[in-house]
């Protein structure tokens, strides 16, 4: 059974920032925000599951001030890793930042994951996150940012790194992705070449709890897929229960082992389904977009799952027979049941949505 490794929690999808990228729409007036007391009772569910590590992500995190140090401390003495991901916007000067971080820290966070790049700057200046990921070194937590790029980007992951004159421990560039406000904002903007698609090693590996109460299989970039929900109404009490049972769905098996896009030609050869060029689709959200939002796949999908279930799940059990059903090894699409995976989307494993 695909287990997890790590947790996302969107704590609220309210933020001060509008950037025209962001893949849940969030705003100032954006209002879904998580109810703390099962926040708490699910962070101190996960351990037993097997989880590492848990993500405080959003929305803005930073804006629930007292409430995400107490779900930091929480975490932490649960002895799970943490992480917050932020855009960085409360280091406008440096004491600001070492005031701010300072309490997580003390609390137990581990990682600082900073979204910045050129749809942020409007909102947050390259000074703020200097100033940010500068206190977070001295402060000892491991600091990573990441940048989405387009062959247009001003700034890149390169040019952010070289002026940063901090060394931070990871600097990732991701593709732009059109879900959320970049469908309606980004509509013409230039992809970049070699955009990732193939397996998904973060399905079920990296489930997440959204700021509007559903417990998700994945990092829950497109939020209102009903596919990809694993409970619509999670409490706490039903965590282990709820992704024992997600583990044995031929759905998430499947996106894990060959991903959206594999799904998506699998539905055209069998069904005669229309699907977009690869070049087209920009990563593996996009081709679940692309995947889920489809009434023709829709009408078929639970058909075609039936009629797929024996192979992918005895795909699934061979690889885990010998070892090699971990997500590193799906991910490098080596193996039989396994695709081929073109390019990488770091902003999962940097921390999840931007």
């Amino acid at each position: 059974m695909i287990a997890p490794r790590t947790f996302a929690v969107h704590v609220t999808y309210t933020c001060p920032l509008t950037c025209a990228h962001c893949c849940f729409s969030s705003s100032p007036r954006v209002k879904d925000r998580l109810d703390p007391d099962v926040v708490i009772h699910t962070l101190e569910r996960l351990r037993d599951g097997g989880t590492d590590l848990v993500a405080f992500t959003g929305g803005e995190p930073f804006l629930l001030g007292a409430t995400l140090v107490g779900f930091i401390r929480t975490a932490h003495e649960q002895g799970l890793q943490t992480r917050v991901v932020t855009s960085g916007y409360f280091g406008r000067t440096i004491p600001g930042a070492r005031r701010r971080l300072e309490e997580v820290v003390e609390a137990g966070l581990d990682e600082l994951s900073l979204s910045w790049d050129d749809f942020h700057e409007p909102f947050v200046s390259f000074d703020t996150v200097r100033n940010v990921a500068g206190a977070a070194k001295d402060l000892g937590l491991l600091v990573a940012i990441n940048v989405v790029e387009t062959p247009g980007s001003k700034w890149t992951a390169q040019r952010v790194q070289e002026e940063l004159g901090v060394q931070v421990d990871h600097m990732f560039s991701s593709p732009l992705q059109m879900n959320g406000r970049a469908e309606s904002e980004l509509a013409d903007a230039c992809p970049l070449e070699g955009r990732g698609l193939g397996p998904c090693p973060y399905v079920l590996t990296g489930p997440s709890l959204s700021a509007t109460g559903k417990l998700m299989a994945c990092c829950g970039v497109i939020p209102n897929t009903d596919r990809l929900v694993i409970d619509p109404d999670f409490t706490p009490e039903n965590l282990e229960g709820d992704l024992a049972q997600a583990g044995d769905s031929v759905l998430f098996t499947w996106l894990y082992l060959r991903g959206p896009y594999a799904i998506l030609e699998w539905m055209r050869d069998h069904y005669g389904v229309e699907i977009p060029a690869p070049e087209l689709v920009g990563g593996n959200c996009e081709a679940c977009k692309h995947l889920f939002e489809s009434d023709a796949i829709e009408r078929v999908l639970d058909e075609a799952l039936l009629s797929a279930r024996v192979e992918v799940l005895g795909a699934y059990r061979l690889l885990e027979s010998i070892g090699a059903a971990d997500p590193d090894t799906i991910k490098s699409g080596k193996l039989p049941g396994t695709a081929p995976r073109v390019g990488d989307d770091p902003r999962l494993a940097a921390g999840l949505p931007q």
